[in-house]
């Protein structure tokens, strides 16, 4: 005979807890590795957009504006609908020490595009 017993559909899983999902503790801030390398990354190519865009329409590389335009109002329009930094890590550290990198970043890496193309 066999038994009939009931089968379980869902299961709940439990996410294990791994280095880049784990709450940390930063200055006043409570988040996750994960969390704050994504931000970091995201004001960073913030930056790097925003700033070679200047370099490409100086040069009048349109086509390198309109795809560098399109990428770039994507990630704004991520960068709006986010929740608001209200930490001081996320408004004095993560925001601008990434942007002003990425900027940097995106003023050289545009101008060695430029003298490629």
């Amino acid at each position: 005979m066999v038994s009939q017993t009931p089968h379980r559909t869902t299961r709940k899983v439990k996410k294990q807890k791994t280095v880049f999902n784990r709450e940390i503790s930063v200055l006043d801030a409570i988040t996750t590795p994960s969390e704050l390398l994504r931000e970091t990354l995201i004001n960073f190519m913030w930056g790097f957009l925003g700033n070679s865009i200047v370099v490409f329409v100086a040069k009048e590389l349109d086509f390198l504006v309109l795809i560098n335009y399109i990428v770039y109002y994507v990630l704004i329009s991520y960068i709006v609908n986010r929740k608001k930094y209200d930490t001081i890590l996320g408004k004095f550290i993560v925001l601008p020490g990434s942007a002003a990198a990425g900027a940097f970043a995106g003023y050289k890496l545009a101008q060695i595009i430029t003298e490629i193309v």
